[in-house]
């Protein structure tokens, strides 16, 4: 049962290592989350510019299992979002900071 549990615990952690998602897949992921229901010219101007400020705003510390992302924001804000199992997990106020220019 020990050795059961154990060999659980080093499949999840192995997993967990392997699909920890890089900067690069934060930042097109943020691109995709402000994309969202818009039109196409708006969708061009993530693309063009929102997408690489992100990738230069934001600092990333690696956990090995896990990711932590701070972006910072144009209007002095700062997002903070996890990043595990090729997902990232952030609180749904801080994707409405990224769209509300103060």
């Amino acid at each position: 049962m020990k050795k059961a549990i154990l060999g659980m615990i080093i499949s999840v952690a192995v997993i967990m290592f392997l699909t920890n998602p890089s900067q690069d897949d934060y930042s097109r992921w943020v691109g995709k989350q402000l994309k969202k229901d818009q039109n196409v010219l708006i969708e061009l101007g993530v693309d063009l510019a929102v997408v690489p400020y992100v990738r230069d705003q934001t600092s990333r510390t690696e956990a090995y299992f896990f990711s932590i992302y701070r972006t910072k924001l144009w209007n002095n804000k700062e997002i903070v979002a996890i990043g595990m199992f090729d997902s990232f997990y952030i609180n749904k106020k801080n994707i409405e900071k990224i769209k509300k220019i103060d």
